[in-house]
C-alpha cells in the first residue's frame, strides 16, 4: 500500500520512458504518504554509480536532493501558473504528471554530476563571472553564501540558469536549485574546484 512507511514501489513510475534512463533502475522507497505530500528515498545506477537522493513533493512542487555519491546537488520544478495537472493523486501517488517531472529532475541531477566530475572549473567559473557581474552593479555578496530566494540570490539564480542552458545546452527545471547546488558542491567539495 502506498501510504505505508518505507515501502519500495517501482509502481509509482510507469509509462514513456526514455532508453536513457530505465524505469526498472528506479526506485522510491516511500516513507510517507498523503494526498497533499509525499516523501521518500529514489535510489537508481547512472554509469555504474549508484545514486541516491531525497524527495519531497506536493501536488504543486517536486524537489529531490542528492545524497550520494555527492551530496547536496538539488533539482525541484514548481507547477506552473495555470496549469491544472497537479503532480500528486488523491491517493498521495504521483500523477502522470509528476513523473514526468520526476524524471526530468532526475536528468537534471546527472547532468549537473557530469559538468562536476568532468567540468568542474566551468561551474566556478560560471559562478565567479555571476558574482563579478554582481559586485560591478554594486551589489555587496559574499561567494558562496548568497539566498537563492533573495532578490540578489533570484537575479544571480536566473543569471546562472541562462548561462548554462548556452554553455551547456541544458535548460535546468529550477534556477534557484541550481544556485544552491553550485553553493553546496563550492562548500561540501572544495578540492574539487581546485586548480590543476
Amino acid at each position: 500500500m502506498l501510504g505505508s512507511n518505507h515501502k519500495k514501489d517501482n509502481n509509482l513510475i510507469e509509462g514513456n520512458v526514455s532508453n536513457e534512463l530505465d524505469a526498472n533502475a528506479l526506485q522510491l522507497e516511500i516513507a510517507s504518504s498523503t494526498p497533499l505530500e509525499l516523501k521518500g528515498k529514489i535510489q537508481l545506477e547512472y554509469l555504474n554509480e549508484q545514486f541516491e537522493g531525497r524527495f519531497i513533493a506536493t501536488p504543486e512542487l517536486i524537489k529531490l536532493k542528492t545524497i550520494h555519491p555527492y551530496q547536496g546537488m538539488v533539482a525541484a520544478v514548481a507547477l506552473e501558473q495555470g496549469n491544472t495537472n497537479l503532480f500528486l493523486q488523491q491517493n498521495g501517488g504521483f500523477s502522470a504528471a509528476g513523473q514526468q517531472q520526476l524524471y526530468f529532475l532526475v536528468f537534471d541531477i546527472f547532468h549537473l554530476y557530469n559538468l562536476f566530475r568532468l567540468k568542474p572549473q566551468a561551474l566556478l567559473g560560471l559562478y565567479q563571472q555571476a558574482l563579478a557581474i554582481l559586485k560591478s552593479k554594486g551589489a555587496t555578496i559574499e561567494f558562496g553564501h548568497i539566498d537563492p530566494r533573495s532578490a540578489i540570490g533570484l537575479e544571480l539564480a536566473a543569471w546562472l540558469h541562462k548561462q548554462a542552458k548556452l554553455q551547456f545546452k541544458h535548460s535546468y527545471c529550477s534556477p534557484k536549485g541550481l544556485l544552491y547546488s553550485f553553493q553546496n558542491l563550492l562548500k561540501l567539495y572544495p578540492e574539487y574546484f581546485l586548480s590543476v
